[in-house]
């Protein structure tokens, strides 16, 4: 209220400034009441937000005040309440200067106890005439709780003198809007018998009509303190002045500081939270003190102060259902065009994405469920013999099938393909149904053992290499096929091997992989355990990986990796003993003639393959007995597991 006393008393020239500070309030959802629709003003009645004001308040009032002298130091009373507490124009209390402070400064401060936006800083004199001495008043604000200070407005009868700057009262350029002015405050105003100083913190800055999109005056009247600095100056004659009498004590009966929380136009009133500070009662999905940030999840876009024209709410992420986490991505924000910039976190219902509007892998999109459904992705049904792991298409549920195999599910052979009796082929072309071995001879060519192995420091020195692998896509290359793997350990690699960690290509002759050694799924992760003889020379590049018959491919269980790494530290400090000269190599010319002009099964002829495969047995036979005795860290059955040299493939 304007000039009606209490704690809303206003003096009367900033009726008009508040009035204007207010812009209109109930346009903009501050305290009309016809806005207040269900009691959410920050909302229109149709639920669209908007902007809002907080309470117009005396920040002051009730606020114990802090006062000193710059050389008797704190006041009898430093803390003192009567400039701040209910003012009653007709008992009125003041707080008078003690005796023999007649130079030096007084300084009165003022803790708000949070962020407002100043909008009047008044003080009420208690003397009745106009004073006739020189005044010199600084008015000073901070913005972090007393910190630093910065001076807003200085009051003198001669500005020149006291502050170094020329008097004015209205700012000239923009640029100069932010800075401290210095005017005459005589003749003060006069208020129910009492002489008031006023100060408004918008009068002369050319922004003022645009403050709501001022981002450097919604600065400037920003405050968490107040200071007012009483300069006394010389007892003497001044030419621009009167005789100060010496005796003339400073009184002041009210102090007043007019403003709203600082809620960045998000929250329509302030409270006082369980530690007593005063909070803003967010609105517009904002959050902090101060409405100054976006509630989690509702970060899909960069947080912004609200205008009369744009109320800038926090916008949630968008994440199907299937996520209540996610995080903001500038990078991602700028290559929408600035439209969205959520990046969901922690998608659940097996979905994945920026939105969670993927299926993860191994499952695929019922299109019957709409996408926020909880079951909208369903496992992917493919065959355990006709595809190629588990995935699947994440649209269309296509599996990825073997040669000859069809079907969604790669559950059915392909036309001129018949049904084979290798796991891994399960489907032949009708003309190779003649070239198609047994189960028995797979087994024969295999070797398969079923006695339970074990890996002890004699045997793991003996291999060339040692890997833990996860098998990741496979594709055929003429009689070979091509593993994409990704080496995570190397336990042990021979030292002409080149293997490193990270994506590798293993090459598998089709024969060994149709027989199923080693045997190799795709998305499993495996302990590949080999040798470099054997049909290395056969590979594409000499550089590659290779893995044939004479490879151990164990499916990877964690508790092999603390004996792995045991033995590889033993190999590393030279424990593992050295190597005939001859070991694994051709012991006669016949032998070695054998091996030089070895052919993979799936490239014989019907009229060698028998000669042929009767010679591999045998060529390998010694070597599968002293390797019989390799295994995984610990003792573990191997079903159909070729001691050190193959397992054949589960039918899963």
């Amino acid at each position: 209220s304007c000039g009606a006393g209490g704690p809303w008393s206003l003096p009367a020239n900033l009726c008009a400034a508040v009035k204007k500070n207010r812009g209109g309030e109930g346009e903009r959802g501050g305290v009309g009441r016809g806005e207040r629709f269900a009691g959410k003003p920050c909302y229109h009645p149709d639920g669209r937000p908007r902007h809002c004001l907080s309470e117009f308040i005396n920040a002051a009032y009730g606020v114990q005040v802090n006062v000193t002298h710059s050389l008797h130091g704190p006041d009898n009373n430093p803390n003192i309440t009567t400039l701040t507490d209910l003012h009653n124009p007709h008992n009125l209390t003041c707080w008078r200067a003690r005796a023999g402070a007649d130079s030096g400064d007084w300084v009165f401060t003022l803790p708000l106890g949070r962020r407002f936006e100043i909008t009047y800083i008044s003080l009420q004199f208690c003397s009745q005439g106009q004073p006739s001495n020189p005044i010199s008043i600084s008015i000073l604000k901070s913005m972090d709780h007393g910190r630093s200070w910065r001076p807003m407005q200085h009051y003198s009868s001669n500005c020149l003198e006291d502050f170094k700057q020329p008097s004015l009262t209205i700012a000239q350029t923009r640029h100069q809007e932010t800075e401290p002015l210095c005017s005459d405050p005589r003749p003060l105003q006069r208020q129910r018998g009492s002489t008031v100083l006023a100060f408004s913190t918008l009068d002369g800055r050319p922004s003022s009509p645009d403050f709501d999109y001022s981002p450097t005056l919604q600065d400037w009247v920003t405050a968490t303190d107040i200071r007012v600095v009483f300069h006394r100056t010389s007892n003497n004659v001044k030419p621009s002045g009167l005789i100060l009498p010496v005796r003339a004590p400073l009184a002041i009966s009210d102090l007043q500081v007019g403003g709203r929380c600082k809620c960045n136009g998000h929250a329509s009133r302030c409270r006082r939270d369980d530690a007593g500070q005063a909070v803003c009662v967010c609105e517009h999905h904002t959050a902090g003190p101060d409405c100054d940030m976006c509630e989690d999840f509702y970060v899909d876009r960069p947080w912004h102060r609200a205008t009369p024209t744009h109320p800038n709410p926090c916008v949630a992420c968008e994440c199907n259902g299937h996520s209540n986490k996610c995080r903001f991505s500038m990078e991602v924000f700028q290559q929408s065009g600035r439209k969205s910039g959520g990046v969901c976190l922690k998608c659940r219902h097996h979905t994945a994405g920026r939105h969670c509007q993927y299926c993860q892998n191994g499952f695929t999109r019922d299109t019957s469920k709409p996408l926020d459904h909880r079951k909208a992705c369903q496992p992917c049904q493919c065959h355990p013999l006709g595809a190629v792991g588990r995935w699947c298409n994440q649209t269309s549920g296509q599996c990825l099938c073997r040669e000859g195999v069809t079907g969604l599910r790669c559950n059915r052979c392909a036309p001129g393909y018949k049904q084979g009796k290798s796991p891994l082929r399960p489907c032949i072309r009708e003309s190779e149904q003649t070239k198609e071995r047994s189960a028995e001879e797979c087994v024969s060519y295999c070797q398969p053992s079923e006695v339970k192995v074990r890996m002890n420091l004699e045997t793991y020195c003996l291999k060339d290499y040692v890997l833990k692998v996860q098998v990741r896509g496979m594709e055929r290359s003429g009689p070979w096929w091509q593993f994409s793997i990704a080496v995570q350990t190397v336990f042990r690699t021979g030292s002409s091997s080149r293997i490193r960690r990270g994506s590798q290509s293993l090459w598998v002759p089709d024969r060994d992989l149709g027989c199923g050694c080693p045997a190799l799924h795709v998305g499993r992760t495996f302990l590949l355990i080999g040798a470099e003889e054997g049909e290395r020379s056969l590979a594409p590049e000499e550089s590659r990986l290779v893995a044939d018959r004479s490879t151990l491919a164990l499916q990877w269980r964690e508790h092999w990796s603390p004996k792995l790494r045991g033995f590889r530290g033993q190999d590393k400090r030279g424990r593992c003993p050295q190597r005939p000269p001859n070991a694994h190599r051709p012991r006669s010319r016949e032998h070695a003639k054998t091996r030089s002009a070895y052919i993979p099964p799936h490239l014989l002829t019907e009229k060698d393959a028998s000669a042929h495969f009767d010679k591999t047995v045998n060529s390998d036979e010694a070597q599968s007995n002293t390797e019989r005795n390799v295994a995984p860290t610990e003792t573990a059955p191997v079903s159909s597991t070729v001691a050190l040299v193959c397992s054949t493939p589960n039918p899963e």
